[in-house]
């Protein structure tokens, strides 16, 4: 597959942009966003491809070296090619959608949660109007605002996915606040942030999260020994230098979990 970069786009070229972004505003209301730019300025011309930007790299895809299938009647590309390859264990990450007008799925204000993987293999680029489209009667977390208009970007971020019943939503490691790690654990002092705050990221406001307990599951599917409590939630922590999760070291090395991946919340009533 061919990388390489695209000069930025030239005026005239985002005339063209401005005027479709309004155009698609009125046709498609609240859940459309015009920022006071016209968002990202990406290393590739819009309608050309898009720029990825993964934790370790940034680089082009280009629509043209992909091998287009029919979706909906329309020319398209699956979501999982056009960003496969790009990480490693891409079920740990979400996938952030930005248009060429500063909307993306997760953005304040809407909070429909970035994409996962899974939700990839049933998502399309719909190339004639550089729009994503899903299977939405496959999975209920996908809402219209994963519909995502003009696409120009995507940030591939860190993430650990919290479950509750059949519902889903990723907690981007890179948008939690971190705090150090206190005397009593392994690497005291390093930034971490504690599975509460994860968990608080993604649950809705009717959940409450003290009813609960947690199940907390690494990449391979190695859980802790046992489920947690809200209070214990606040004492696990998630620490990005080493994407590690520990507890109090006197719990011994069984409360360590490499590669943290999902937390369950199970349990509890409304």
């Amino acid at each position: 597959m061919r990388l390489s970069p695209r000069p930025f786009a030239g005026p005239i070229h985002r005339l063209v942009v401005s005027f479709l972004l309004l155009a698609g505003v009125i046709a498609c209301g609240k859940d459309s966003y015009i920022s006071e730019t016209l968002g990202p300025n990406a290393s590739v011309e819009f309608g050309d491809g898009v720029e990825i930007i993964s934790p370790s790299d940034t680089l082009i895809r280009l629509f043209a070296d992909f091998e287009p299938i029919a979706y909906q009647g329309r020319p398209a590309i699956r979501l999982d090619r056009l960003v496969g390859g790009v990480v490693d264990h891409p079920d740990m990450y979400g996938y952030r959608f930005i248009g060429t007008d500063g909307f993306y799925a997760n953005m304040p204000g809407k909070g429909y949660g970035d994409n996962t993987w899974a939700q990839l293999s049933i998502g399309y680029l719909d190339l004639a109007d550089v729009r994503l489209l899903f299977e939405t009667a496959q999975d209920p977390n996908l809402r219209k605002g994963h519909n995502v208009k003009y696409v120009i970007r995507v940030e591939v971020l860190r993430a650990i996915d919290v479950r509750w019943q059949d519902r889903r939503k990723l907690a981007p490691i890179a948008e939690i606040e971190t705090t150090l790690l206190p005397e009593g654990y392994e690497g005291a002092g390093t930034a971490a942030i504690t599975l509460a705050d994860l968990a608080a990221y993604s649950l809705p406001s009717d959940i409450d999260p003290s009813l609960r307990q947690y199940r907390v599951l690494s990449r391979d599917g190695t859980s802790l020994p046992r489920l947690l409590t809200w209070e214990e939630m606040h004492t696990a922590f998630y620490v990005p230098a080493s994407d590690l999760l520990v507890m109090p070291d006197a719990l011994g090395p069984a409360y360590r979990l490499s590669e943290p991946a999902q937390v369950r919340v199970e349990g509890g009533a409304r």
